[in-house]
């Protein structure tokens, strides 16, 4: 008898209209119009009654959060949960069309920016919601069984586009690499009635881009909606290896592609959740029935109970990072490009006038937060955080790393079913593969402190950690 029980809450994290929807450096607006969809936080709790262990996995549907930001939500599960924080894992989806989580100035926003106002209370909100979540979680977990499983999907193509002059640009490549690989874990009680499902895919949210004035979860939401429709349970979302990947059709403001992206991989996911079995099951023929042809008809019998393990573990990756120069001169240039976007955003200037100036002061902010964080440093620490739900290994990490380092993890674990996965208690940069940082672009210039040599030390340190989990 498997002595695993698990349970799930899910509650809405929408936002109000009129809230700072400024994650694109593109954007001539400051607030968000409206809504496509609902956001989500759904939290699963999963427990271990022979060994006391537990494990809680939070998914929201949101930008991202420094680490310090993401603790502090992990702490509220813990909280909720009674579960140690190092056994809590958040992840967030990375929509792009959602609100920014800090606004201090820097990657997500403004507080001079017209709807920063609202994001304190909406961070309140936040916090309040996934409590409860945490708790409902808690309330009745149900004894269960899991499997899990790979499909493919189509659905997501390279993002780093060679342009014209020769630059890298983020844009559909579909001569680049790309990694389908579609992730699932099924979860039932003992009846194979479903808990839960998790699905896990590596493509960046952004469908919607710049043009878009809605609060949206992206395909991310709708691929949730379709898994649950079909299976009947609800469904988390694990982004996977995002780095340098990005659905058909994205950089959009039209929000029938993310449905369309966002069921077309629902589709998929939920046709291997509904092929796999949690319980071990034997076939045999049974009988025969005259019905004017003769029938034989199979019966199944309960096979022998296989153990399904729970395991939680952390494992430290030092990353080798690059020298970005003085911190002190990083963030004036930071400080004064954000205040010639707010300027001009009072003064009303030209559309373009107001998305250029965003757009170097993203680029200044990054350009500060690495050089602040490599000052006089060779390496940089990151949480690698594993969880093991029976035949399948969870590993994530807050970073963005390019699709083959999570292809190689993958090709190597010791476990049958494993999603490496960024995006993952909080966020510390991009992990490009190695022949990437000759070729230049967004991700290997401006999103990433690290050396070429970094997705190197990722993978091993991560296959170390599935090794522990597998043991």
């Amino acid at each position: 008898m498997s002595t695993l029980r698990a349970g799930v809450g899910r509650t809405d994290i929408t936002p109000p209209v009129g809230i700072a929807h400024v994650n694109w450096g593109a954007r001539v607006h400051d607030r968000a119009e409206g809504i496509d969809l609902d956001l989500w936080a759904t939290v699963l709790v999963v427990l271990d009654d022979a060994s006391g262990t537990g494990a809680a996995i939070v998914d929201l549907d949101a930008g991202g959060f420094q680490v310090d930001e993401a603790l502090e939500l992990r702490k509220i599960v813990a909280a909720a949960t009674g579960l140690p924080v190092s056994s809590v894992r958040l992840s967030y989806t990375h929509t792009h069309s959602g609100p920014p989580w800090t606004i201090s100035g820097g990657f997500g926003g403004n507080k001079d920016l017209p709807g920063a106002e609202l994001v304190p209370a909406y961070q309140d909100y936040v916090r309040a919601q996934i409590a409860g979540a945490a708790r409902q979680a808690m309330l009745s977990p149900r004894r269960c069984r899991i499997a899990g499983g790979y499909g493919k999907s189509d659905v997501t193509v390279n993002r780093r586009l060679k342009g014209p002059n020769g630059s890298v640009l983020v844009g559909e490549n579909h001569g680049g690499y790309v990694d389908q690989t579609v992730v699932v874990v099924r979860i039932d009680d003992l009846e194979e009635r479903p808990i839960a499902s998790i699905v896990g895919y590596g493509t960046h949210p952004i469908t919607l881009a710049h043009q878009n004035r809605l609060i949206s979860p992206d395909y991310p939401g709708t691929t949730k909606r379709v898994v649950e429709e079909l299976t009947g349970a609800p469904s988390l979302f694990l982004q996977g290896c995002a780095g340098d990947q990005m659905p058909l059709q994205g950089l959009t403001g039209d929000v029938s592609i993310p449905r369309r992206i966002g069921t077309r991989l629902g589709a998929e996911a939920a046709k291997v959740l509904l092929g796999l079995r949690t319980r071990s099951i034997e076939r045999r023929f049974d009988r025969v029935v005259e019905s004017g042809a003769p029938l034989g008809l199979w019966a199944e019998d309960d096979g022998p109970e296989v153990a399904v393990k729970l395991a939680v573990a952390t494992r430290t990756a030092r990353l080798p990072v690059r020298n970005y120069g003085s911190a002190t001169d990083a963030s004036a240039e930071a400080e004064r490009t954000a205040k010639a976007m707010v300027a001009l955003d009072k003064a009303k200037a030209s559309p373009q006038e107001i998305s250029d100036t965003n757009a170097r002061s993203k680029r200044a902010a990054m350009n500060a937060h690495w050089a602040k964080l490599t000052q006089g440093q060779t390496h940089m620490e990151v949480e690698l955080h594993g969880i093991r739900l029976g035949p399948v290994g969870l590993v994530g990490a807050p970073l963005e790393p390019f699709a083959r380092i999570g292809a190689r993890i993958r090709d190597a674990a010791p476990l049958p079913v494993v999603q490496f996965a960024g995006y993952t208690n909080g966020w510390q940069g991009y992990v490009p593969v190695a022949d990437a940082y000759a070729e230049g672009g967004y991700e290997t210039e401006w999103a990433t402190p690290y050396a070429p040599t970094a997705a190197e030390v990722l993978e091993r340190e991560a296959l170390a950690l599935l090794k522990t989990l597998a043991a």
